[in-house]
């Protein structure tokens, strides 16, 4: 739930948006933790999705001179969308769009999001590649800096969300819905496939400043890649034509 002065923040973002792309905006959606009850004051940014009729060369520019104070407002960039890219792009980014689809608020303009079909085959084919490709990236990082606890930390909890989204989507593609809220999204998850993932959860815990860093961070960081590899032949085995349309 957004605080007071997120809300001002974003009420000023909506009549900047407007007058940057004028007639061009289609919509101006909020999405994310700050379209739900996971936001943290202080701590989550806010995402916003642009979507324009068509986007060119001049609305980069535009969109580029004004970056440097959204980000000092904790404005991550938008997502700078037209109605061809949401047509078209359905089968490569349907996490992304599905979770839009399921968490955003409308600032202005068009709906264009609630409509948005998405095929639960392509679902599960990104969620395994996403997951493989964290993975892949844990332990590469991992190789590099080591036992540093400061970025062990930090490369933890930057990756942990992720695996929440695809739980998320995985429980989609089995009861084609889901919460939304992550640690509602791990009961759910390891009620449905009886397994549990103690350490995911408890950095889920870390990150919405509910719990502190237990001790042994290298054996935090073990045990993280296990329910990972864990995860990742949940995926596995599960078979595209058990998805459907959404």
């Amino acid at each position: 739930m957004l605080d007071a002065q997120s809300e001002k923040t974003i009420t000023r973002l909506t009549e900047e948006v407007r007058l940057i792309f004028g007639k061009d905006l289609v919509s101006l959606a909020l999405y994310g933790s700050a379209a739900g009850e996971d936001f943290v004051a202080g701590t989550s940014d806010l995402n916003l999705a642009i979507v324009l009729e068509r986007v060119t060369f001049q609305h980069l520019t535009a969109l580029h001179h004004h970056l440097p104070k959204w980000h000092k407002l904790r404005v991550a960039t938008p997502l700078l969308l037209d109605r061809q890219f949401l047509d078209r792009a359905r089968d490569v980014f349907p996490m992304e769009f599905h979770d839009i689809k399921e968490q955003h608020r409308v600032l202005y303009g068009e709906e264009v999001f609630a409509t948005l079909v998405i095929d639960g085959r392509h679902l599960r084919y990104q969620a395994e590649h996403e997951a493989r490709g964290k993975l892949l990236r844990l332990r590469t990082l991992y190789a590099e800096v080591g036992a540093e606890r400061k970025r062990l930390k930090a490369l933890m909890l930057d990756s942990a969300k992720t695996f929440v989204i695809i739980m998320r989507n995985f429980i989609r593609l089995r009861r084609g819905e889901s919460r939304t809220r992550y640690l509602q999204v791990i009961d759910e998850f390891e009620r449905h496939f009886q397994q549990t993932f103690p350490t995911i959860r408890h950095l889920v815990h870390i990150k919405l400043g509910m719990q502190r860093w237990a001790d042994g961070i290298e054996d935090t960081f073990r045990s993280y890649l296990d329910e990972v590899e864990r995860l990742i032949d949940l995926i596995d085995h599960t078979l595209p034509e058990e998805a459907a349309e959404s």
